[in-house]
C-alpha cells in the first residue's frame, strides 16, 4: 500500500457524530438480566448511570469527561480488564474526530515519553488527510458490516512503529479495536450498493474518492465511542523483514544491508547491545575452514586466521551442528586466543548457531552481547524460523563470491573474454552430458568462423636502442665507480695488479662507449664481481678515501639485482606508465565499445600496447550481425588511437626518460576463422590461408617507405595499412571526418610500402594526430602512474 497515491480530496469527516455512553447502557441492561457475575457488574454499572444521569444522555460533551472519571473508569471495565489496563497500550475516544478522553497507563507513558517515536509505518508524517483516510475506513467497515453484511478484515490494515530513539529497537504494533459500542443511523432511504461494488472499493483501499462517490456518508450518523488497543507483533513483522532482506541478492554481503540486518535482530530479540557476525566456516577432518572468502565476523579475518579457531567453541559448534551458548565468556578456563579477542572486545555473553545447507556445514553465526546473561535459550528459540533463511543467504553469498573469483581469475590467467564466454558455458555442458552418459570425450574445439579482424599497435619509438643506450649506461656507471674503488686502494698499495685491473675497465668503458655487443654485458658483469667485488672484503679498515669509494659504489648497487640499475629502471618505468596509460584508456574505451556491439577484445604488451579485435555474426550470440558495426568499430578504433597519441604525448614530460610513440592500424577485409587453441590457452587464426594475416602483423612495424630509407611509423602519427582500393576508400572517408571534427591535421599522406619478406603490394595512408591541451586528468594519471612504478 503507497500512501502517495491516496486519492481524498476533503479533510473533514462527513458525517455527523457524537460521544455517547447509550450504546453502553443499552448493552449492560440487557447484561443485568442475567444471574451471574457479569449480570451483577452490570447492575452496578447501572446504578452509577443512574446516580449520574448526564451519562446516559444522547450527546455527551467531552468537555465533561473529567468531572465523571471515576465512574467513567469503572465503565472503561467492560473493555480492559485490570491485568490489561496496566499491561497494555489502549485508548478511548468519541467516534472519529480523534478525541481521546480514556487512556491506559502504558499509553499515557507513551505520548508523555519524548525518546520514543510512534508512527503508522506506511506514513511517517502523518497528515490531517491521512487522519481523515483511517477514520473512514474504520468508518466504511461498519456500515458494510451494519447495513449490507459485509464484514471486511481490517484489523491489520494499520501497522504502527515504535522506535526507541535511545538505543534504536523498534516494536511493531497492529490496531485492534472494539466497536460495539457505537450506534450508526441513516437518515432517509439506504442507498444501493451491490456486492460487486463494495469489492472494488475494498481492492481500491487507496482510492477514497471513489468510495465516497460509490457510497455517500453525508446522511450517516454515528453515536457512542470507540475503544482501540496496540498488539505487539514485532515478532512477526521483524522476522518477516528479515526474510524479505535475506533473499535480496547482496543481503549480507552489502555493509549496509547487513547492519540493517543486524538492527533487526536486535529489535526482535529486544537486545541492545547484541552484535551479530556470520562466517563461512566449515569443519573438515584437517581442521576449520573458510573457502569461499566470504567473512563478516567478530574479529579480523586479516588477524586470526582458520587455523586459530581450532579447538574453540567456534570448532565445537561446527563438528556438534548444536547451539554453543556462553552465559559470562569471562568464567570460561583455559580460554584460546580467539576467545581473548573477543572478551577483549567487550564480549561476554555470546552465542554460536551453526548454518546448514542441504545437511552440510556452510557458516556459523554469532551473536553476541557485553552484558553477561543477556542471550539465553528463551532469545535463540524466537530466531529459530529465521536461521534457514540466514544459511541459503550465506550459501548463495559464498557461490556469488566463487563466481566473482572465477571472473577474476579468467580475466587475469585466460583469454576468455566475456563476448565469447557463452560459447565456452555451452561447449562445457556438452562435455558434461557426454560424461554423464560416460563417453571419455574432450571438449569440442571452439571456432568462430565468418569474423573480421582489427588490428592496432601503439609502440615506443626506437625501444630497442634505447634499452641498449640505458644498458651503456648502467654499465659503464658501474665500472667507472669500480674504478675510483681501485684507484683509491692503489694510492694506499701500488700493488701492480691494482693498476692492471683499471686498465681492464678502462679497456671495457671504451669498448662499451662504441657499441655493445652481444655478450658485452655478461662479460663486463663478470668480471666485476670475480674480479673486482671480490677484493673489497681486503680493503675492509685500510683508508678513508678507499672507504668512501668502496660506499659510493654499494650505494648505486641495486639490493635485489646487485647491478647498477639506474637508467635501465628509468627506461622500464617509462615503458610501463605508457603501457599503463594505454591499456586504462583502451579498458575503459571497450567497456563503451562493446555496448554498441559485442566482439573478442584482446591487448597484450610489448614494447607498447597491441590489441586484436574479431567480429561478426558468429561471436554475437543473441544480436544481428551488419557491416555498420563493422565500419562503426573501424572508426571508433581511428578515434581511440588518436586520443592516445594525444595522451602518451602529454606523460612524455613525466617521463624518467623522454619516449616518443607510433600508431598503427592494419586493415582486412576479408573475414577469418579463429580458433582456441587448448594448449596456449588463446585464440588463433584458423587455417593455411588466415595465416597470412598473422605474417603480417608481425612484420609491419618495421615496414620503410617504398625507394626511402624513411620508417612507415612516425612519433605523433598513425598509419593506417591496407592492401585494397575499396579499403583505402572507406579510410580516407573516415581520416576526412576526422580531420574535421579536429583529431588529425589535414595532411593525408597516400604511401607505398617496400615488399616485405612474403608480403607484397601494401599500401598506407598517414596522418598527423592534432595535437592539444590534454585536460588535467591526464596530468593526474601521469603522477599516479609515476608513484606506481616507483612504490
Amino acid at each position: 500500500m503507497r500512501l502517495n497515491q491516496l486519492k481524498l480530496n476533503i479533510d473533514t469527516i462527513p458525517f455527523e457524530k457524537s460521544l455517547s455512553f447509550v450504546p453502553l447502557i443499552n448493552r449492560l441492561k440487557k447484561e443485568a438480566k442475567k444471574e451471574d457475575f457479569h449480570g451483577n457488574q452490570a447492575k452496578a454499572m447501572l446504578e452509577i448511570v443512574a446516580k449520574n444521569p448526564d451519562l446516559a444522555k444522547k450527546s455527551f460533551a467531552i468537555e465533561d469527561v473529567a468531572k465523571y472519571e471515576p465512574e467513567i473508569h469503572v465503565l472503561m471495565s467492560n473493555f480492559f480488564t485490570a491485568s490489561q489496563y496496566e499491561d497494555s497500550m489502549g485508548v478511548v475516544a468519541s467516534p472519529f474526530d480523534d478525541q481521546n478522553f480514556y487512556f491506559t497507563p502504558k499509553y499515557r507513558e507513551l505520548l508523555n515519553d519524548e525518546t520514543k517515536i510512534f508512527e503508522l509505518v506506511e506514513q511517517q508524517n502523518q497528515s490531517s488527510c491521512y487522519k481523515t483516510f483511517t477514520m473512514l475506513i474504520y468508518a466504511y467497515s461498519m456500515i458494510f458490516k451494519k447495513f449490507y453484511g459485509f464484514d471486511p478484515d481490517m484489523d491489520y490494515l494499520f501497522l504502527y512503529k515504535m522506535t526507541d530513539q535511545l538505543n534504536g529497537l523498534v516494536s511493531y504494533y497492529k490496531l485492534e479495536f472494539d466497536k460495539t459500542c457505537i450506534d450508526i443511523s441513516y437518515e432517509g432511504e439506504l442507498p444501493e450498493v451491490t456486492e460487486e461494488q463494495i469489492h472494488q472499493m475494498v481492492n481500491e483501499p487507496m482510492n477514497m474518492d471513489f468510495w465516497l462517490e460509490t457510497l455517500p456518508l453525508d446522511k450517516f450518523r454515528f453515536s457512542g465511542f470507540l475503544s482501540f488497543r496496540y498488539i505487539d507483533i514485532t515478532q512477526v513483522e521483524v522476522i518477516s523483514s528479515l526474510k524479505s532482506q535475506l533473499l535480496e541478492k547482496s543481503s549480507i554481503i552489502n555493509s549496509d544491508n547487513f547492519r540493517s540486518l543486524e538492527q533487526n535482530m536486535r529489535s526482535l530479540l529486544a537486545l541492545p547491545n547484541m552484535k551479530m557476525g556470520l562466517l563461512a566456516l566449515s569443519m573438515t577432518q584437517g581442521g576449520v575452514e573458510n573457502r569461499t572468502g566470504f567473512w563478516s565476523g567478530f574479529l579480523d579475518s586479516n588477524q586470526f586466521k582458520c587455523e586459530d579457531y581450532e579447538g574453540t567453541i567456534y570448532e565445537e559448534a561446527g563438528r556438534s551442528g548444536s547451539t554453543i551458548l556462553i552465559n559470562d565468556l569471562s568464567n570460561k578456563e583455559n580460554l584460546s586466543s580467539v576467545e581473548q579477542a573477543l572478551l577483549d572486545q567487550g564480549i561476554k555473553n555470546i552465542s554460536l548457531v551453526p548454518l546448514q545447507y542441504e545437511g552440510k556445514l556452510i557458516g556459523i553465526m554469532e551473536l553476541g552481547s557485553t552484558k553477561s546473561f543477556d542471550i539465553n535459550f528463551s532469545k535463540l528459540r524466537i530466531i529459530k524460523d529465521v536461521i534457514p533463511v540466514f544459511s541459503i543467504a550465506v550459501q548463495r553469498s559464498s557461490e556469488e563470491l566463487r563466481s566473482r573469483i572465477e571472473v577474476i581469475i579468467k580475466e587475469e590467467c585466460t583469454a576468455i573474454h566475456p563476448s565469447v564466454e557463452w560459447r565456452f558455458e555451452q561447449a562445457a555442458a556438452n562435455l558434461l552430458m557426454q560424461r554423464e552418459i560416460g563417453n571419455a570425450v574432450k571438449m569440442e574445439e571452439i571456432v568462430f568462423p565468418e569474423v573480421y579482424p582489427l588490428y592496432g599497435a601503439i609502440d615506443v619509438r626506437h625501444s630497442s636502442l634505447i634499452r641498449n643506450q640505458t644498458i651503456q649506461e648502467d654499465l659503464v656507471k658501474q665500472l667507472d665507480l669500480a674504478r675510483k674503488v681501485l684507484t683509491a686502494a692503489f694510492l694506499v698499495r701500488k700493488m701492480p695488479i691494482y693498476d692492471q685491473l683499471i686498465y681492464k675497465i678502462d679497456f671495457f668503458i671504451e669498448g662499451i662507449n662504441k657499441g655493445l655487443s652481444s655478450g658485452d654485458e655478461v662479460n663486463v658483469l663478470h668480471f666485476i664481481r670475480h674480479d673486482v667485488e671480490s677484493l673489497f672484503p681486503h680493503f675492509t679498515g685500510i683508508d678513508t678515501a678507499l672507504q668512501a669509494a668502496i660506499k659510493e659504489y654499494e650505494k648505486n648497487i641495486d639490493p635485489a639485482l646487485n647491478i647498477v640499475y639506474k637508467r635501465r629502471k628509468d627506461f622500464e618505468d617509462s615503458l610501463g606508465m605508457i603501457n599503463d596509460c594505454v591499456t586504462t584508456y583502451l579498458e575503459k574505451e571497450q567497456e563503451k565499445a562493446q555496448e554498441m556491439f559485442p566482439h573478442y577484445f584482446e591487448k597484450y604488451r610489448t614494447d607498447g600496447v597491441e590489441h586484436n579485435i574479431y567480429m561478426g555474426q558468429s561471436i554475437a550470440e543473441q544480436k544481428v550481425f551488419d557491416k555498420i558495426f563493422l565500419k562503426n568499430l573501424r572508426l571508433w578504433q581511428l578515434i581511440v588511437s588518436a586520443e592516445l597519441a594525444r595522451k602518451t604525448e602529454v606523460l612524455k614530460s613525466s617521463l624518467p626518460i623522454n619516449l616518443d610513440t607510433t600508431g598503427l592500424i592494419l586493415v582486412h577485409s576479408q573475414p577469418l576463422a579463429i580458433q582456441f587453441r587448448q594448449d596456449e590457452k588463446k585464440f588463433d587464426v584458423d587455417g593455411a590461408y588466415n595465416i597470412r594475416y598473422e605474417i603480417v602483423k608481425k612484420r609491419i612495424d618495421k615496414a620503410h617507405i617504398k625507394d626511402t630509407r624513411e620508417r612507415l611509423t612516425q612519433p605523433g602519427k598513425l598509419a593506417v595499412i591496407f592492401s585494397q582500393d575499396e579499403e583505402m576508400t572507406e579510410y580516407q572517408r573516415y581520416l576526412e571526418y576526422l580531420v574535421a571534427k579536429g583529431y588529425f591535421e589535414d595532411n593525408i599522406e597516400h604511401l607505398v610500402l617496400e615488399d616485405l619478406q612474403g608480403v607484397y603490394g601494401l599500401r598506407a595512408i598517414r596522418v598527423q594526430v592534432k595535437m592539444g591541451e590534454e585536460p588535467q586528468e591526464i596530468l593526474a594519471l601521469a603522477k599516479e602512474l609515476n608513484r606506481n612504478e616507483t612504490s
